[in-house]
């Protein structure tokens, strides 16, 4: 009993207090890492030469790329140096966000992130990416229901979560049939949905007009600036611990051989990924407790071609992807060099260990968790 240890009689209080709270709470029991909440975000099919070495000169000054004004743009792009191009593309990502945790796929420093599955497309990559190893069955961007529970449904079942507290905010309207493998089972608004409710704030109900109103670049994916502020909305009402972003003007205006527009969405996103971030650092909720996982689903084909506006299973290069992890439990060792290869496989894993949890239960053929604490010397 309590009562019979000789306690200073504050540890004591304190003790008890927490027998109380602890009896009272429902809520997940906390694993042995700070981090409490995950962001997952993903950039469709941002190619590596991008992100780590900024705008390509073979496509922002030949016709290839589809520039419709070269000078502006590299006005805005273009650097003298690799690193000074990259940081003019995303420059919070690389001067705040990248040196707080580790960066994997600068092929140039031998760290290589690939794609495991053979299909180099989006659906397949986001399906191993939520699963933890490359489904069978998703071999191309068909609509049809993942068979494998995801990494969102195994984290909404260990910690008994509402389903409010993961979801998923999509610019392809594809995802509800790859987030989870029973329809519905976390939230999620995908493509042109509006977000539903009861009591919606005079933002979403805005961004619900605005959906239905803009012009449609594209017929099954919006603008990813209403994916974004549609999820930031919603975390500020519920504070889910587990969220989703996925960004998909990247891979499109490339197919439509939009250099241009490829590298101003790459911005955007950028701009996002630091309001999100600035955001949870300002809430006590999430501040210091959240990590952050940036990732690409594909990568897609050379720059020395029109292979750069595609991606699949000929085209060579598409599984060249990356990998960022930034958060409380992850070394600040920036972009890391000679780490073999990393597959997108793994995420699943890393987020599940993050929080304190074992995925091989539920997926015990799934890649295991990234290896964070690799050496970046370079």
């Amino acid at each position: 009993m309590l009562s019979r240890l000789n306690l200073p009689h504050g540890r004591f209080v304190l003790i008890v207090s927490a027998m109380l709270l602890w009896s009272c709470s429902d809520a997940p029991v906390a694993g042995p890492n700070s981090t409490q909440n995950i962001f997952l975000i993903t950039v469709d099919g941002l190619r590596w030469n991008e992100l780590f070495g900024g705008a390509d000169s073979l496509l922002l000054f030949s016709g290839r790329g589809g520039v419709k004004n070269p000078a502006a743009m590299a006005e805005h792009y273009w650097r003298s140096t690799p690193t000074a191009r990259r940081e003019a593309l995303m420059p919070f990502f690389w001067q705040e966000l990248a040196p707080r945790g580790v960066v994997y796929g600068n092929r140039h420093l031998g760290s290589y992130a690939q794609v495991a599955n053979k299909y180099r497309v989006s659906a397949p990559g986001y399906a191993e990416i939520f699963t933890g190893f490359p489904q069978d069955d998703v071999i191309d961007n068909s609509r049809k229901q993942v068979t494998h529970a995801t990494i969102f449904e195994f984290v909404r079942a260990e910690w008994r979560l509402s389903r409010s507290q993961v979801a998923a905010f999509t610019s392809w309207d594809l995802f509800p049939y790859l987030v989870s493998k029973d329809p519905g089972a976390i939230y999620i608004n995908a493509g042109f949905a509006g977000v539903e409710g009861d009591k919606l704030t005079r933002e979403q109900l805005l961004m619900n007009r605005l959906q239905e109103t803009l012009p449609k670049q594209w017929d099954d994916v919006r603008y990813d600036a209403l994916t974004f502020y549609q999820g930031l909305e919603f975390i500020k009402q519920h504070q889910p611990r587990l969220v989703y972003f996925s960004f998909g003007e990247t891979d499109d205006w490339a197919h439509n051989g939009r250099y241009d527009q490829v590298l101003q969405a790459a911005t955007r996103i950028d701009g996002f990924i630091e309001e999100l971030w600035r955001w949870a650092q300002s809430h006590r909720n999430y501040r210091d407790k959240t990590t952050f996982i940036i990732a690409s689903d594909h990568g897609r084909g050379s720059s020395g071609s029109d292979e750069w506006k595609s991606h699949g299973a000929t085209i060579e290069e598409a599984d060249f992807t990356w990998i960022a992890v930034i958060g409380p439990d992850t070394p600040d060792r920036g972009e890391l060099s000679n780490t073999g290869t990393v597959r997108q496989q793994s995420i699943a894993a890393t987020i599940a260990g993050l929080l304190g949890l074992d995925y091989s239960k539920a997926a015990p053929q799934a890649a295991p968790a990234l290896p964070l604490a690799v050496s970046a010397d370079h």
